[in-house]
């Protein structure tokens, strides 16, 4: 049986995620929100909260998957812990979605799913 990368990087996120207890991080939220307000690349944003995992829109001035790109790796600066995080991206015709996690050592984390796309 064949399987490609993504799918094992689907999985790879999926068993991360499964050890971890995920949890809402007031501290991680505001630094979401502080780096997205700051950035002059971003039109607009959204951060929603469901079942204790981050759902955020971010709406691009000017859109194309390696500006996304460079915007993803950014935020991950501003928003990961220092134990760890993962993350894997899925190119939906004219937006990107990144699946994220990021833990602590005591395997408490937040887990987000993040859409990036033109405003």
């Amino acid at each position: 049986m064949f399987i490609s990368v993504g799918q094992d990087m689907f999985r790879a996120v999926n068993e991360y995620m499964a050890k971890l207890n995920i949890v809402t991080d007031d501290g991680i939220q505001s630094a979401m929100s502080t780096f997205l307000e700051k950035s002059k690349k971003v039109e607009s944003f959204c951060i929603n909260i469901n079942y204790n995992r981050y759902i955020v829109d971010i709406k691009m001035k000017k859109y194309t998957v390696g500006a996304a790109d460079q915007l993803f790796r950014k935020f991950v600066e501003a928003t990961a812990y220092p134990y760890s995080h993962i993350s894997v991206r899925y190119n939906e015709e004219n937006r990107v979605r990144y699946r994220y996690s990021t833990c602590q050592e005591n395997k408490t984390g937040v887990y987000m799913d993040i859409i990036i796309s033109q405003s």
